[in-house]
């Protein structure tokens, strides 16, 4: 155990600061078990800091290190598993500038493995969903159908319709267009109505 332990510094010292760390970075050191304590120990002894279960980050030997936020977690999660994954819900709203404050639950959709994470005093979300979903692009339109989707047809008022044509005024016809066909029919109608009205 104590030259896993030992390996797992050495492999940790490697990264640089602020990167954000896995138990699978260290396979082939030992088993995932011993791998996980080892992590817990680094983490009491002040090598690494835990962000959340089964995420850490490289940290300074003094001083503080500027923690990943949760959306540079989701993707460094991403990029590790090989995943997509796109904003869904109230996030998808928050990041288009339609809700004020950022919630507590950060949803994705994924075609990877879902999973609830919490990291601080606010959870990550991944929801596993259909290869059409995640056709949808990564622009103004595609935010707006995932959004609108999770407030559902009833929370539609004209607040929201004028929130929704600023937005649109933004996205490039094409991507619009695109992301129409993969919208759920009461999106579909919504968006191409209010899209045909700025393109009078």
């Amino acid at each position: 155990m104590n030259s896993i332990h030992q390996n797992i510094a050495t492999r940790i010292k490697g990264y640089a600061i602020g990167s954000i760390l896995f138990p699978c970075d260290f396979r082939g050191l030992g088993s995932e078990d011993a791998i996980k304590m080892s992590l817990s120990r680094h983490a009491r002894n002040g090598l690494v800091e835990r962000l959340g279960q089964g995420v850490y980050l490289k940290v300074k030997a003094k001083g503080k290190t500027a923690k990943p936020t949760m959306e540079q977690i989701a993707l460094a999660i991403a990029k590790k598993e090989k995943i997509k994954i796109k904003p869904s819900g109230e996030f998808a709203l928050h990041k288009l500038g339609m809700t004020a404050n950022l919630p507590d639950d950060l949803i994705y959709i994924t075609d990877g493995e879902p999973r609830n994470i919490l990291i601080g005093s606010k959870r990550l979300i991944l929801k596993s969903t259909t290869p059409k979903k995640l056709r949808l692009s990564n622009g103004i339109s595609g935010l707006l159908i995932q959004g609108l989707e999770e407030l559902g047809k009833d929370a539609l008022n004209d607040q929201l319709k004028n929130q929704v044509s600023a937005q649109l005024k933004k996205e490039d016809e094409k991507n619009v267009m695109a992301d129409l066909q993969l919208a759920p029919a009461w999106i579909y109608d919504l968006l191409y109505k209010l899209n045909q009205q700025l393109t009078r």
